[in-house]
């Protein structure tokens, strides 16, 4: 009978000694536990600010883009005028220089008839009574 509650009183110790092994478990566990969820807290805060930032980032790109776009807009806009503005000083350079080609052939023509004119009213000068010899 003895043995019996030898035999007990170790399976009553081995029972109390994984009583105690799963309570220090189950402690380590639950400290686990509080850590994960606290980490698991850290990383859904970083996430949101994460999305917090990237939110003002597309936005920030987006404005960016708007921008970006009305100067393109306004560049092309600018462009065409200059162009249109070079296009029409061309046109009226070429017309001025067609002008100034006719007025100075005209004025050659007129120089040359000048000339000649002045070379007929000298012989006819010279041809006149009492004329200089």
């Amino acid at each position: 009978m003895l043995e019996d509650l030898d035999a007990l009183s170790r399976r009553i110790q081995t029972v109390v000694q994984l009583a105690q092994n799963l309570q220090a478990e189950r402690r380590a566990l639950k400290a686990r536990i509080q850590q994960l969820e606290q980490e698991c807290q850290t990383l859904k805060s970083q996430q949101a600010q994460e999305h917090d930032e990237f939110a003002r980032m597309s936005e920030r790109m987006s404005r960016h883009d708007q921008e970006l776009q009305a100067v393109r807009d306004e560049t092309a806009q600018a462009r065409q005028t200059l162009e249109t503005q070079l296009q029409d000083h061309q046109s009226r350079s070429e017309s001025l220089q067609q002008r100034l080609s006719t007025a100075q052939a005209d004025y050659d023509r007129l120089r040359t008839a000048a000339s000649g004119a002045q070379q007929q009213i000298d012989l006819i000068l010279e041809r006149l009574p009492g004329a200089e010899a």
